[in-house]
């Protein structure tokens, strides 16, 4: 019985929240072999309830040895709800990055050339009036493979967000601070092959935290310089 219960009971759970529309589109500058910018602007809603946030991200990466790079960003965004969209300062939020990310089979030069597995660990602060400062930490591993003479690319991730300042107590002689698993975060899709030094991926995926778990869709558009 438990078999098929659990199933039915994750999907109606699924099937109750709001599926998240995610677009986002870049531009990248490679500058020399090692060091690149990148320019990003996103939009995020949800079906059927309407906006949810947009946003701006800059950020620089420079390859310190084969397969590992270390790299930042910048992101400023406007959390604004619902059908309309009204610039308010204080739904305005700022997020700093900095990190690296690891492609395993490239720093030991092992395995195919056409599949790529990598790790990035990244740590994250997100500034907005009127809130906690939030500090997480961000460790995704991603899954790729590149098939010869075939226009599309499978690629699957799972990331994990563990924010130290989580739980917060205060006491008469001492502040306690803890931290705790706030999102899973897992996607499956594909990269499309287009011309003239474009990417474009087509994504769905799972994002699992306290209040749920909701579907997301995630459609990307690159163009590198």
């Amino acid at each position: 019985m438990k078999k098929i219960l659990l199933p039915i009971l994750f999907y109606c759970q699924i099937a109750s929240a709001q599926t998240g529309l995610w677009m986002d589109a870049g531009l990248t500058k490679k500058w020399n072999k090692s060091f690149k910018t990148s320019f990003e602007i996103g939009e995020r809603q949800n079906i059927g309830v309407g906006f949810d946030r947009l946003y701006f991200d800059v950020g620089p990466s420079i390859q310190i040895w084969d397969g590992i790079k270390l790299v930042g960003a910048y992101r400023l965004v406007s959390n604004e709800k619902g059908d309309q969209f009204v610039l308010q300062a204080d739904r305005l939020s700022q997020r700093f990055q900095i990190g690296a990310d690891f492609s395993i089979l490239d720093a030991f030069d092992i395995g195919p050339k056409r599949l790529d597995l990598s790790w990035s660990s990244i740590q994250q602060w997100s500034v907005q009036t009127g809130k906690q400062t939030s500090s997480i930490w961000r460790n995704k591993l991603s899954l790729s493979y590149d098939i010869k003479n075939f226009p599309l690319s499978p690629q699957l991730s799972a990331e994990h967000f563990y924010r130290w300042n989580a739980n917060i107590v205060y006491t008469p002689t001492d502040v306690i601070v803890t931290g705790a698993t706030v999102q899973w975060r897992y996607f499956v899709g594909f990269g499309v092959e287009l011309p003239k030094k474009q990417s474009l991926k087509f994504q769905f995926g799972l994002r699992e935290r306290s209040s749920g778990i909701q579907p997301l869709i995630r459609a990307s558009h690159g163009i590198q310089l």
